[in-house]
């Protein structure tokens, strides 16, 4: 019976933050009331003040200041790597169908950035491609997720953008990465797939774009493969 009510003063304080957030009383950057606040406005222990304010750090929700207090942050990248991360390791999905869906992703991402990018945006692009081409690997594969991640943090869709960053994350942290003991035959094909995105972008050929873009993939998918087959 106490783990219920305790379950239920947890629930309370959790409810208390989401209802001001819906009411726009509380926002990204709001200090939330001292613990010993909300525990008198709540009716509940301190301790269970901390363990909901725990709870929502892990969720990305709110963030702790020493000596300070607890605040808005709204910051779910980490929160939603660290679950991506458990997912992959629990269920050990197929490197393929992660990647599918990253490819979806991406793909929407491009379409829009070829349609609209300048030239600044190609010249960003035109950097990380030298990068990855002088780079040793592991320079090489910083430099190729600046590229990706420009595309689709240009869409100025934080969604899109969080979830392929978060997605390609995941998969450098508990599959590997694409740059680790790359072949000099499947390095070639990956910075002519760069390449050709490039060239796709400058000419405002979407269609040309998005087939590079897949080709990209297809190659990552058969590295990933062969790896798995040899060991």
């Amino acid at each position: 019976m106490s783990n219920l009510k305790n379950e239920k003063s947890y629930e309370k304080v959790i409810d208390y933050v989401k209802d001001n957030i819906s009411k726009g009383s509380l926002k990204i950057g709001s200090r939330l009331p001292s613990e010993r606040d909300l525990a008198v406005k709540l009716n509940v222990g301190r301790y269970t003040v901390r363990e909901a304010m725990r709870v929502m750090e892990n969720m990305g929700i709110v963030v702790s200041r020493r000596g300070d207090g607890n605040y808005i942050s709204g910051n779910f990248s980490q929160s939603l790597l660290r679950f991506v991360s458990m997912y992959i390791l629990l269920k050990k999905p197929d490197f393929s169908d992660i990647n599918s869906i990253r490819r979806g992703l991406e793909s929407e991402a491009l379409s829009s950035f070829t349609l609209n990018a300048g030239k600044h945006d190609i010249e960003k692009l035109c950097l990380c491609l030298e990068g990855m081409k002088k780079g040793a690997n592991e320079q090489s594969a910083h430099w190729d997720n600046m590229f990706h991640e420009y595309i689709t943090g240009f869409s100025k869709n934080s969604i899109l953008s969080d979830f392929v960053s978060v997605m390609s994350e995941a998969v450098e942290k508990n599959i590997g990465s694409l740059w680790t003991d790359i072949s000099y035959e499947n390095k070639a094909a990956v910075l002519r797939c760069h390449t050709e995105i490039i060239k796709a972008v400058e000419n405002g050929n979407v269609s040309g774009a998005l087939k590079a873009l897949s080709l990209h993939y297809d190659i990552v998918d058969n590295i990933f493969k062969d790896r798995e087959d040899a060991m």
